[in-house]
């Protein structure tokens, strides 16, 4: 009989390490005793959910793709049932309303599961952010029990252009890069374009199962006129079966292979309502995507990493729990011991600032969403997470050695989820920029051209 190559470990907690509990991590200063029994909620189900299907969501070491969609389709509604979903949605309308706060500690505490859920998970606060801070109450009354609903639908944002990639989410360039085009005809949009990397996107029959209603659409950013700038620009609700949008194959990926689906889409003649622009008033959209859609999205990515963080150095303080160096088990070597202090001490600030700029941003005392101000600390407290699981996922890696290489030992997963969460949204290099930008007291590079 053929014996299983190594030792194969669910992530978690074998032992209780106090540091992590809820009541420990998340400062009742920027976190109210509601959110943090959410936290506690939402990290028993991870426990006992998330944490021993990590490999399902995967795919197996081979990728399965019926496996994976199977078993992130079922968490997916799992948490629909939770209630995480509809977090953002006004509790007349079915939601829970929760706090900016609680919608982060809960994407926190899902990443430490697995980083693409969280982000599937994410993807309805965007569409609702982006309906709300354009004040369109009767798209969100349209759109809320879709949202809430129970099996629950994806949904998606289609930002990013094969042309443009990042420049997109630069503010340099004022939208001027964008290449989508909506043309104005009688009571309709027409829209012409292509767009790569959204997701969850594909067609309609992917979206339809036994725990998945199916795909709400795509809350898609065109222009009327890239010479416009952020007057010409847009955000369009575009049904998911629309005539004339076709999608690519998934995109194979280093990491969140089913979790996150990319794909390119193209709009071929794609006919909507006018009343699907979502934004309505001159200069709106350019607003909400700096602030709500850019600046938030870039937040959220801080206590994603973070949770992911905490799940990597939880997987290897229980490896080198149960392993020695003469006879002693290797984290209680000094060595080791004042490494895994150092990640601890890095994961704790990431999360207090990434709390501190949430509360910031909702307090509304340090700036508008869209401000130079805040830009600069979203994209803070991104990047910062970002060096912090780059950090802990290597180290952890070298304390486990092969053991943390191979798969089914969780760390080489965490390893590969992570870099995307860096990337998305303009980059690690626009962060740093933007925090420049924030600095310096300007809203982006000026163009060559108007030099």
């Amino acid at each position: 009989m053929e014996k299983s190559p190594g030792t194969r470990m669910m992530a978690g907690a074998k032992q209780p390490y106090l540091l992590f509990e809820p009541k420990q991590k998340y400062p009742q200063a920027f976190c109210t005793p509601e959110d943090i029994a959410i936290a506690e909620t939402v990290r028993k189900f991870v426990d006992n959910e998330v944490m021993p299907r990590r490999d399902d969501l995967e795919g197996g070491f081979h990728r399965d793709e019926h496996r994976a969609l199977g078993a992130l389709h079922h968490l997916y509604r799992a948490c629909g049932v939770l209630g995480i979903s509809k977090m953002s949605v006004p509790e007349a309308l079915g939601g829970m309303a929760a706090s900016a706060s609680a919608r982060m500690i809960v994407l926190d505490e899902l990443s430490r599961g697995d980083i693409g859920l969280a982000n599937m998970v994410a993807k309805m606060a965007w569409v609702s952010s982006i309906m709300m801070a354009c004040r369109r109450e009767d798209l969100m009354k349209e759109f809320a029990p879709k949202i809430v609903s129970d099996p629950p639908y994806a949904a998606c944002v289609a930002i990013s252009e094969p042309s443009g990639g990042a420049n997109i989410e630069d503010p340099a360039f004022s939208f001027k890069t964008l290449r989508t085009i909506a043309k104005p005809e009688g009571d309709s949009y027409v829209i012409n374009g292509h767009k790569i990397w959204p997701g969850p996107a594909g067609p309609m029959e992917r979206f339809k199962t036994k725990d998945l209603a199916g795909h709400m659409g795509y809350w898609t950013v065109a222009t009327l006129d890239p010479a416009a700038g952020e007057e010409g620009v847009g955000i369009f609700w575009v049904p998911p079966d629309a005539p004339g949008l076709s999608f690519s194959k998934p995109i194979e990926k280093m990491g969140m292979s089913w979790t996150d689906e990319n794909a390119e889409i193209w709009y071929d003649n794609v006919r909507i309502d006018k009343r699907y622009r979502i934004d309505t008033q001159p200069g709106q959209a350019a607003q909400v995507l700096k602030g709500y859609v850019i600046g938030y999205g870039r937040l959220s990515g801080g206590p994603c990493l973070t949770g992911l963080s905490e799940g990597v150095l939880e997987t290897a303080l229980n490896w080198t729990a149960d392993r020695t160096i003469a006879g002693i088990p290797v984290r209680e070597h000094s060595a080791f011991a004042m490494a895994f202090g150092d990640m601890w001490r890095l994961i704790d600030i990431s999360r207090q600032y990434y709390l501190s700029v949430t509360w910031q941003a909702s307090s509304r005392n340090h700036g508008r969403p869209w401000s130079k101000e805040m830009m600069a600390k979203f994209s803070a407290a991104r990047s910062f997470a970002a060096d912090v699981a780059d950090k802990v996922c290597k180290t952890s890696m070298e304390f486990m050695g092969a053991y943390g290489y191979s798969f089914g030992n969780q760390v080489e997963k965490y390893a590969r989820d992570y870099p995307i969460v860096k990337l998305w949204l303009g980059g690690a290099q626009r962060d740093r920029m933007e925090i420049a930008h924030g600095l310096y007291g300007t809203l982006g590079w000026p163009l060559r051209s108007e030099k």
